[in-house]
């Protein structure tokens, strides 16, 4: 670094020079120059040692290297190197201590020497502050919102944190949170797991047999992806609630085919009280077996159709929904088998047998959920709080049978006298707050231990609830999203897939038109190919804008 130095001060030094060197002999205005000069050479020598370029030239500290500063992604923290004593086990505390650039790049992406080491990290400064915070405070504490549990999780384990400062303040919300993430990932990565299975399963080829059978699987199993999917959805849901309607009114004795059976089973004074009310409707019940066969003969097509364009026939006969379909459309052909043997004599009582396959067809109530979301979400709601319900059965059996215990001694001897069974069946209707109008006790004690009895099933059964409740709110967001999530996924694949096996053709058909001297050029082929291609990939945006409502309804059903 060239030095400029003023001409005044040059010719003053060569005067000087020239003169006699006496106290005597020098002037006062000398004597101030020479000193002004001497703090000149001093300042531009210290300037020249630090070079022009020096960012920290005009920081005025005392001893710099006691601090330190800290680069992470372009946001810098200056901190004082006496606060990482602290824990000197950690990242940050093993990396003052180094003495050499080598080991410093152990524990940082970059160092840079100067009076203020800085050491630079390729990643983002949130969170760093609560960090730095552990070494002045000795304890952590989050103050930044807005941070992933797991991007904060991993951002501790990094800067090698003992969790166990963590204030309880945070603890209270960090760990739960922590534990739904977890549970989350895992979730994401077995539905995305699945969803791959599914695509190369759901591979029928391209031939048209492979087709059909990819059209007609997409139009029974999944709603969302077409309109006349949506359409057979609701007709199929349509189906399912006539069905239901109708067996409920096949239970009016007027409308029941089989009402002169359960006659046979009464006393004469009960069967005497009922014949005189009961007025057989043959016209309606020949209307509900014609819609009862109309509604069994859609369901079995719909069961028979969707088991021969299944891909794994196994997979598909032992899917809990498709045993639920099959329960519901058997005791229709079990009633045809049994009908023709109730006048013989390979049956006994027929009859009734066919009244009992006949209540199996309350099972077609079950296929509705197939097609509601919610109901889907209530069980799998049932699944995550298992605990929760087996602590619920525990607390009530033993509060009823410690309020059993105190009521049977309590009534015992008096006017009731009830045994340990009925004392047992109170205690359960009391607990459970359901209520017997027929036994009631009757002592004084016995009624304080009634009331007692009916306040506890009241806290009880409250202890549950908001956790349920919770659970199942949550449960459904997280379906309705993943199954947004996954239908645009397998959307973009199949999409892919097509442009892929276009390309292919394209190519195909250009290798063809090569090798047999074909009129048509290759470029026009390529270009065709291409146009199909690029109209392929711009429906990707059309469709993706559908999707919200194609999601809605298949939420709805």
């Amino acid at each position: 670094m060239s030095l400029n130095v003023p001409e005044s001060y040059s010719n003053h030094e060569t005067e000087n020079e020239r003169k006699p060197q006496g106290a005597s002999s020098v002037p006062l205005n000398g004597k101030l120059r020479e000193k002004k000069m001497d703090d000149y050479d001093r300042t531009m020598v210290s300037l020249e040692r630090k070079g022009s370029n020096s960012m920290y030239k005009m920081v005025d500290q005392p001893d710099q290297s006691d601090l330190l500063c800290f680069n992470l992604g372009g946001k810098k923290f200056f901190v004082m190197r006496k606060n990482f004593d602290r824990f000197p086990e950690t990242r940050l505390g093993l990396l003052v201590r180094c003495t050499t650039t080598e080991d410093r790049l152990k524990y940082c992406d970059k160092y840079l020497e100067g009076d203020i080491p800085e050491f630079f990290y390729d990643m983002s400064w949130k969170g760093f502050n609560d960090i730095l915070d552990v070494y002045r405070l000795g304890r952590l504490h989050f103050n930044c919102g807005g941070v992933c549990p797991i991007r904060m999780n991993s951002i501790i384990e990094f800067w090698q944190i003992d969790e166990l400062l963590l204030d309880p303040c945070c603890a209270l919300k960090y760990y739960p949170d922590i534990e739904e993430c977890c549970r989350e990932i895992e979730s994401q990565i077995d539905a995305e797991k699945v969803l791959e299975e599914r695509l190369i399963s759901e591979d029928f080829g391209t031939s048209m047999l492979g087709r059909i059978r990819k059209t007609l699987w997409n139009l029974t199993e999944y709603p969302e992806t077409s309109l006349a999917a949506r359409i057979y959805a609701f007709s199929s849901m349509s189906v399912v609630i006539i069905s239901t309607v109708m067996f409920i009114l096949t239970t009016m004795p007027e409308l029941d085919e089989f009402h002169e059976l359960d006659l046979e089973d009464m006393d004469n004074e009960t069967k005497q009280a009922t014949i005189q009310n009961y007025h057989r409707n043959d016209a309606g019940i020949l209307v509900l077996k014609i819609l009862d066969h109309i509604t069994m003969v859609f369901f079995t097509l719909e069961y028979l159709t969707r088991l021969a364009c299944s891909p794994h026939k196994w997979l598909f006969l032992k899917a809990p929904l498709n045993i639920i379909d099959l329960l519901a459309i058997l005791p229709y052909f079990l009633g045809f088998l049994l009908e023709g043997f109730k006048d013989t004599l390979v049956i006994g009582r027929a009859g009734k047998v066919l009244r009992l396959v006949r209540v199996m067809r309350i099972l077609r109530v079950f296929k509705l959920v197939r097609h509601f979301n919610g109901l889907q979400s209530l069980l799998s709601t049932l699944g995550d709080v298992y605990k929760e319900i087996s602590l619920l059965m525990v607390l009530i059996c033993v509060c009823v049978l410690t309020f059993s215990s105190l009521i049977y001694f309590a009534e015992k001897g008096s006017k009731a006298n009830w045994t340990f069974f009925e004392s047992f069946w109170w205690g359960l209707m009391s607990i459970t707050t359901v209520g017997n109008g027929e036994m009631a006790p009757d002592t004084t004690v016995g009624k304080m231990i009634g009331g007692l009895t009916s306040l506890m099933g009241v806290f009880i059964l409250a202890l549950p609830v908001p956790i349920i409740l919770n659970t199942f709110a949550m449960n459904y967001k997280n379906r309705v999203w993943k199954h947004e999530v996954m239908i645009k996924k397998s959307e973009r694949v199949e999409l892919e897939k097509q442009v892929e096996n276009m390309n292919h053709r394209v190519h195909h058909l250009g290798q063809n038109s090569v090798t047999g001297n074909q009129v048509t050029p290759v470029g026009d082929v390529e270009d065709d190919g291409g146009k199909d291609a690029r109209r392929l990939l711009s429906a990707r945006s059309t469709e993706e804008r559908r999707s919200h409502a194609r999601v809605t309804y298949c939420t709805i059903l």
